[in-house]
């Protein structure tokens, strides 16, 4: 190898292995502040789905007010596939997407839970997805 080509490695290595800045980081899990993420499935055991009224209602009534500094939807498109069946097949349908940035505190799990569990019992849903993740909020 030549002196210039090992050099070179050694520059990227240093790079790679250097520790990042604070500033660089992706998330300041010490702030306490996560995204969370619920995912709403529209389809109905019955058949039918939920109507865009009735996902109105649900989010004034039953979302905001336990969020009401912000939230975000989204129309997505899910599938899924319950792990509790075998052989059961891929389930797909239309979904809605909550995404909310907030303090972690016990306070915001219960109404997390307070949340999914009103959706079940109003939709008859199985489940809500649920995913959180720390973030750097940066205004």
């Amino acid at each position: 190898m030549s002196r210039r080509f090992t050099f070179a490695c050694l520059v990227v290595l240093a790079f790679v292995i250097a520790p990042l800045p604070r500033d660089a980081a992706f998330a300041d899990p010490l702030s306490g502040v996560v995204q969370t993420t619920l995912y709403f499935g529209l389809d109905l055991a019955d058949g039918g789905k939920v109507n865009e009224r009735d996902w109105t209602r649900f989010l004034a009534e039953v979302v905001t007010p336990r969020f009401p500094d912000g939230l975000t939807v989204v129309d997505a498109y899910g599938q899924w596939r319950d792990p509790s069946v075998e052989a059961t097949p891929i389930l797909r349908e239309a979904t809605k997407v909550v995404i909310i940035v907030h303090d972690a505190t016990p306070g915001a799990v219960s109404a997390l839970a307070d949340i999914k569990t009103d959706d079940m019992d109003r939709f008859g849903q199985k489940s809500v997805f649920h995913t959180e993740t720390p973030v750097r909020v940066v205004e």
